[in-house]
């Protein structure tokens, strides 16, 4: 990700940046190679959902912060090797709306769609109608558009447009 936890922060109260800070707990599985340095395991698993979509969320998750052990001690549940935990934390999460006006840099021309990239991570497509000629933009242009699906595939997140 490009953004940094910081800036993530700043923009949380910024209707027009998609971002929010969501307090949740979350299950996390150590492999055992963990268990004498949890709190290194548990920045793993967590560092490695950034910038990508989970369900719980309904967005990406961008950081995370005041991670906390809610229980002293793993489980480890029958068989199965990993040590098991319960943890809260403050995420800060991606979260575009459908309706959404939000703003993109162009990375794409088409003869009759435009991609924009925004946060520097996410990308949008845009269908130009007949009205909308793409000459109109340029590469590098910063576009506000509004949010008319948002598509997650394999916890990748992306969204289809309108131009405002």
């Amino acid at each position: 990700m490009e953004i940094s936890l910081e800036e993530a922060r700043k923009m949380c109260s910024d209707p027009q940046s998609g971002f929010t800070t969501v307090h949740a707990e979350q299950h996390i599985s150590l492999p055992p190679r963990f268990q004498t340095r949890i709190s290194e395991g548990v920045r793993q698993q967590l560092d490695a959902k950034i910038g990508f979509a989970c369900d719980k969320f309904d967005g990406a998750v961008i950081g995370y912060s005041n991670v906390r052990l809610l229980t002293d001690k793993g489980l480890v549940i029958d068989d199965a090797p990993y040590i098991n935990f319960r943890i809260s934390a403050d995420f800060i999460v991606f979260q575009p709306r459908v309706g959404a006006r939000l703003q993109g840099v162009v990375n794409k021309i088409g003869k009759d769609h435009i991609g924009l990239v925004v946060h520097g991570h996410f990308n949008v497509s845009i269908r130009l109608t007949s009205g909308q000629p793409e000459s109109t933009v340029s590469k590098g242009d910063l576009c506000q558009f509004t949010v008319v699906r948002v598509h997650t595939h394999r916890h990748l997140l992306s969204m289809i447009g309108k131009l405002v």
